[in-house]
């Protein structure tokens, strides 16, 4: 029996601005330490491409993957946090929990009505999970197993959705997890030799994710990254400023969000002269500058995004929970 699967459509306000967190610390010139990793330019970004993100303002942010079909339940049980990380919060193991591409037939899908909704309310871009934390790709990836490809839909629905929206003249950006939940190689940190040789061969394969995404899909707008937190991200800063550039030669004017980033010292977001890395700063969910203290100065763009409800990403059974 086929099962419809549903989504979270998150809206996200896009302006410029001086982000509603706490103010990084610029050091004066004289102090500044030397970096080989932290911000690639002073001051924001002028070019078209980055002109335009601007201009687009408000957007869609479509939050869709395997965690859609148990919707926050699993074994009978409610869990009130997050739903996109029911995995984690019910101790899945990665091999039951990605049996969920069994289910994964979402026969109602039509990239086409969704575009078209999204063009009536006003959306002039949208984000689009890729694929989240727990490894499973909205494309047919060459390099994982945990794809549509694999599902009794078997369609690539990135594909559907990239050309859907794209042709109701909205840029399409994407969101890329570099945690994977389901790739033997991950790791939280690199504590031995044989940690850093297995997380050299996952950012290999990430290497490789990104490069497909980028050559299968040349009319992205942006890269948006998460899963960036975990000390063996901060250990590797150099991988971090090496993405960024392979993509942005791979696709010139692409703009990748701050959460990627991290120095030469494990600094995120902004280096550790307190400037921001990346494009653009992408904080946590429903974070507004504050209009008195924090738009006075206006030194780098901004994105915040509105969940809806304020509570959750991914599709949950029971919208009213709030997090743990």
């Amino acid at each position: 029996m086929k099962r419809t699967l549903q989504i979270t459509v998150l809206l996200s306000l896009l302006t410029t601005g001086l982000f509603a967190q706490q103010q990084p610390k610029v050091l004066p010139a004289d102090q500044e330490l030397s970096l080989k990793y932290g911000a690639d330019r002073l001051g924001k970004r002028q070019d078209a491409a980055m002109q335009q993100f601007r201009d687009n303002r408000l957007g869609a942010f479509i939050h869709w993957g395997l965690y859609a079909i148990p919707g926050g339940e699993w074994n009978g049980k409610v869990y009130n946090g997050a739903a996109e990380w029911l995995k984690s919060w019910a101790k899945v193991p990665a091999d039951e929990w990605l049996k969920l591409m069994d289910q994964w037939n979402p026969d109602k899908f039509n990239a086409r009505a969704w575009a078209k909704m999204a063009k009536k309310m006003g959306a002039k871009y949208v984000k689009i999970t890729t694929k989240h934390h727990e490894g499973f790709c909205l494309w047919p990836s060459k390099y994982s197993k945990y794809t549509v490809a694999q599902t009794p839909y078997k369609k690539d629905i990135l594909g559907e959705l990239v050309k859907a929206y794209n042709d109701e003249g909205i840029d399409v950006h994407f969101y890329f997890s570099v945690m994977d939940w389901s790739h033997p190689d991950y790791r939280y940190d690199i504590k031995s030799e044989e940690d850093a040789v297995a997380f050299a061969r996952f950012l290999e394969f990430t290497d490789n994710q990104l490069k497909e995404l980028a050559t299968r899909y040349p009319t992205v707008k942006d890269f948006w990254f998460d899963g960036t937190w975990d000390a063996s991200i901060k250990k590797n800063g150099w991988w971090t400023a090496h993405v960024e550039r392979m993509l942005k030669d791979m696709l010139p004017g692409v703009t990748i969000n701050s959460r990627l980033r991290a120095d030469d010292y494990g600094k995120r977001h902004f280096d550790s002269n307190g400037h921001l890395m990346g494009d653009y700063e992408s904080g946590y969910e429903r974070r507004l500058p504050d209009p008195v203290k924090d738009l006075k100065v206006t030194r780098w763009d901004w994105e915040a995004c509105m969940t809806i409800p304020e509570n959750q990403w991914g599709y949950h059974k029971d919208w009213s929970l709030s997090y743990v």
